[in-house]
């Protein structure tokens, strides 16, 4: 099981040091003597915005320190409840900050770095523009990270001209770093994007692309470049494939296969393979796609050397094609021995609606992880068409323990409730629903639109696969 260290610094960008911690006074033993009269002393120090700012900065790094040192298992739960007491913590701080007549210069620096985060993007704004206004020609890394933030959060809050000026800045200053570059041009982008402006969304995926080319790996993230070319690239190719360019979309993702190729990066290399097949398909060129799929797979088997990079290369690639089938099709019927919080019902009843099944299990860590995500959609788009089915099967086990289907019936109940997931669960007795929509590994995710077609499908419970899921169905709902 992975430790919560592993995952949770996986979602943070923790690049302050570690910093002073703040010592509280403790109040006496009231049962003492009394002690003569002290002078009073001078008054203590008020602690620095900055010793404020790294005491929050590093309280969850500690904490995840803490916990892989005792070994406790990843928990969800844990991990959020962690990530808040920092959210409070910093909110604390930044109002205690807030507070002082008394900031000047960098202050305000470390006062938006605490707003930022308590997640409280207008004040985080604010604070840091106030900073830029007093150093607007300044480089440096507190500059020019200030510069990043607000062009970040602005572009997030749609405040896209805030954005626009607090990027331009950045390009003409330094330092700056390629990934930064990549993070507020995607950003912006997005925001054009649900602003439905084409052409400056394009504009911004673009430079984000040119930016992704030149993030080095990390040691401590080597995939740091492979995830900046798939996720900027793959952004500018739905944009190109939106506006009828589908040439320049397919130039784009062959260019990105090249570079994982060279680079031996065989995640990056099946992931874009895939996508630029899902491409094809959704401008109805499906026997095209299969083609690309069959000859990717050729390639891998005469030209990959290593072993174990041409095993998990056929594998994903030979997945993607099983899911490919169904893709563009009408969406098979499902079986059902039992259901779960909903009456029983037919994918063909379901037209005019948009589908999502969710092929889960309970011993399933990836697909618990996905289940925030899965709540989400379910409340954003409930109103607006979207059925939401939880697919799973009689496993003959629960919690690592043997059980009798009536027995596993019950086990699912509780765990359903247990994770407050709002939707229906269908349990099979066969393997009949992931043999007929391609599924090899969960959690897999088949959207269907209104017409009751397979428009996507996709398995992982990755951030990248929920972002993914999170565009299609955004994509399908608006669809009539």
């Amino acid at each position: 099981m992975k430790r919560l260290i592993a995952y949770a610094l996986s979602m943070l960008v923790l690049g302050a040091s570690l910093g002073p911690i703040r010592v509280q006074a403790q109040s006496g033993d009231a049962s003492t003597a009394a002690a003569p009269a002290a002078t009073p002393g001078p008054t203590p120090a008020k602690p620095t915005a900055n010793a404020l700012y790294l005491e929050a900065s590093n309280y969850a790094p500690n904490k995840f320190k803490e916990f892989a040192e005792k070994n406790v298992p990843f928990d969800p739960k844990l991990l959020e409840q962690t990530l808040k007491e920092q959210r409070e913590m910093a909110a604390r701080y930044a109002t205690e900050l807030s507070a002082r007549t008394d900031l000047v210069g960098e202050d305000f620096y470390f006062l938006g770095m605490l707003y930022s985060l308590a997640d409280d993007d207008a004040h985080t704004i604010e604070a840091l523009k106030k900073y830029m206004a007093a150093n607007p020609d300044a480089g440096g890394g507190h500059a020019q990270g200030a510069r990043y933030i607000v062009a970040l959060r602005g572009a997030r809050m749609d405040r896209i001209e805030e954005a626009e000026s607090a990027i331009a800045a950045y390009v003409a200053h330094e330092p700056q770093k390629p990934g930064e570059r990549v993070t507020i041009e995607k950003a912006i982008t997005e925001a054009y994007r649900k602003a439905k402006q084409p052409e400056p969304a394009t504009r911004h995926a673009l430079e984000a692309f040119k930016a992704a080319k030149l993030v080095q790996p990390m040691q401590n993230n080597p995939t740091a470049r492979d995830l900046a070319l798939y996720t900027s690239g793959t952004a500018l190719a739905d944009l190109y494939a939106e506006t009828k360019k589908t040439n320049e979309a397919i130039a784009v993702l062959d260019e990105i296969r090249r570079e994982a190729l060279k680079g031996s990066s065989q995640r990056l290399y099946a992931d874009t393979t895939a996508k630029l097949a899902e491409i094809l398909i959704e401008n109805g060129r499906k026997p095209e796609a299969m083609k690309m799929i069959d000859e990717s797979i050729a390639y891998v088997n005469t030209n990959v050397k290593d072993a174990n990079t041409k095993r998990n290369l056929l594998h994903n690639l030979g997945r993607k094609r099983r899911q490919l089938v169904i893709q563009g099709e009408v969406a098979p019927e499902i079986t059902v021995a039992k259901w779960i919080d909903r009456e029983p019902l037919k994918i063909a009843e379901l037209r005019g609606q948009v589908v999502l099944l969710d092929f889960w299990a309970t011993w399933c860590g990836p697909c618990i992880i996905a289940f925030p995500h899965l709540k989400a959609w379910y409340e954003k788009y409930k109103d607006k068409g979207l059925v939401i089915v939880g697919m799973t099967k009689f496993y003959g086990q629960g919690a690592g323990h043997p059980l009798k289907p009536a027995e596993e019936l019950t086990f699912v109940q509780k765990f359903v409730k247990d994770h407050g997931l709002p939707y229906g669960i269908a349990v099979a007795d066969t393997e009949d629903n992931m043999r007929n929509y391609g599924v090899t590994g969960i959690p897999t995710a088949v959207l269907i639109d209104r017409r009751g077609i397979v428009r996507f499908v996709d398995t992982g419970g990755d951030a990248g696969t929920a972002n993914e899921i999170a565009a299609m169905l955004e994509k399908l709902i608006q669809e009539q």
